[in-house]
């Protein structure tokens, strides 16, 4: 199934749009080039691990991934690099395509509305991720971050540049809808976790590529985005954020 045809599932069942991502697999659903998905991916999942390290958790860690969709991330990048991973989502599709993936039995996954209150019953982990989910659910972001602070002191968080003119407007779009994508500012996203005891520890904007990025558009521009990555007039560009939180921490000045 295209990206297109997963684009006419309305915004009035997002519920069905990701279960039926979670069939085809995300990267298929999110993505109109393979090449382009293997370059965001592997830089946004290696900045995820390398925020993690900074915080401190080390290879023997348990951790969480909260809202894992089709396991991609867990079960690519977290079971490379810790000890025991647990991955949660509310598409029983999805869980079943993540745990059919899974590299051992390190990695295990279930189905589970992460905006239920109940996520706040979950054991302790070293450290916890949320690799894109807290704008698809931006109603219960802030009791989502609550019930995670009972969970992980240390958190990973991988979100739009909701300050990013082109990608509000592609939300406004039948295909974003579907999504249910609502990116949040990044002013917002660091108060919600403050207002949960957290501090920022980490930032950095990357990723210059929409996910829909037609492949020869990427080519011809890619040697680009280290450029404007570290610039900081251009790099309100980027199309993601990384954050490293911590409730052991201070928070930290930008970069």
């Amino acid at each position: 199934m295209s990206f297109n045809r997963l684009a006419a599932v309305r915004a009035v069942d997002p519920r069905a749009y990701w279960d039926r991502a979670g069939t085809v697999g995300y990267g298929n659903a999110m993505f109109g080039s393979s090449l382009v998905e293997r370059h965001v991916n592997r830089r946004v999942w290696d900045g995820a691990i390398a925020i993690a390290r900074q915080l401190g958790m080390e290879r023997s860690a348990s951790v969480l991934d909260l809202g894992c969709g089709d396991g991609a991330f867990a079960n690519t990048a977290l079971a490379a690099n810790f000890a025991a991973v647990d991955g949660y989502d509310l598409s029983e599709l999805a869980i079943r395509r993540a745990a059919a993936n899974a590299p051992g039995s390190h990695v295990r996954f279930q189905a589970c509305d992460i905006t239920s209150p109940a996520v706040a019953g979950l054991p302790r982990y070293d450290g916890a991720f949320l690799i894109g989910v807290l704008h698809h659910v931006k109603s219960s972001a802030p009791a989502v971050i609550r019930s995670l602070r009972n969970i992980a002191d240390r958190v990973v968080v991988l979100e739009p540049n909701g300050g990013h003119l082109l990608r509000k407007l592609l939300e406004l779009t039948p295909s974003y809808r579907a999504a249910g994508e609502d990116s949040v500012r990044r002013s917002e996203l660091e108060r919600m976790f403050t207002a949960a005891g957290y501090r920022r520890v980490a930032w950095r904007r990357l990723n210059v590529f929409p996910n829909f990025t037609p492949q020869a558009i990427f080519r011809l521009f890619r040697g680009l985005e280290p450029f404007i990555e570290a610039t900081p007039g251009l790099r309100a560009l980027c199309t993601a954020d990384l954050y490293g939180f911590s409730a052991e921490a201070a928070a930290v000045p930008d970069p």
